[in-house]
């Protein structure tokens, strides 16, 4: 990652707008949302599918630069009007996450040139939380310009 000419410090939810922003541009994602674990079970039955859920795990900095962990899913509920597969589902639910981090890796806004995003794995979700959803969850860190910088400390004059 370069570190000349960067924008320091993103925010936390400067990258949970960016999701935001990746799934409202993605012509088949219905919805995304944000939180933990129990709000995603909690939250599924008021979502419209394909549903995103990005679940944070962890932040850690590195040799300036900021390591976001999160998991993410894409979940959905297969058509009953439709004669839909669960391998269908499976694979359109798998490739909906690639595509996300096709969004950040190889966006042409000068923004994101120093943002990373990197996936550890995917891990199959099958009938999830009592609702017959299945999906994907991926685990993936966002990796991002970071300073310890005095300068940006903030005090009174």
């Amino acid at each position: 990652m370069a570190i000349e000419d960067v924008n320091y410090n993103v925010t936390y939810d400067v990258i949970i707008n960016r999701f935001q922003q990746a799934c409202n541009a993605h012509l088949a994602i219905a919805s995304f949302d944000t939180g933990t674990i129990d709000f995603l079970d909690s939250s599924s039955q008021k979502r419209l599918y394909p549903y995103i859920f990005l679940r944070p795990m962890a932040s850690i900095v590195t040799d300036r630069v900021r390591t976001n962990s999160f998991e993410l899913y894409s979940l959905d509920i297969p058509k009953a009007m439709k004669s839909q597969s669960n391998t269908e589902l499976m694979s359109d639910t798998e490739m909906y996450i690639y595509d996300i981090m096709a969004y950040f890796n190889f966006n042409t806004d000068p923004t994101y040139r120093n943002w990373e995003i990197d996936i550890t794995n995917c891990i199959p979700v099958n009938e999830g939380f009592q609702d017959r959803v299945f999906g994907w969850v991926g685990n993936i860190d966002v990796n991002t310009p970071f300073a310890f910088n005095y300068c940006d400390y903030p005090e009174y004059p």
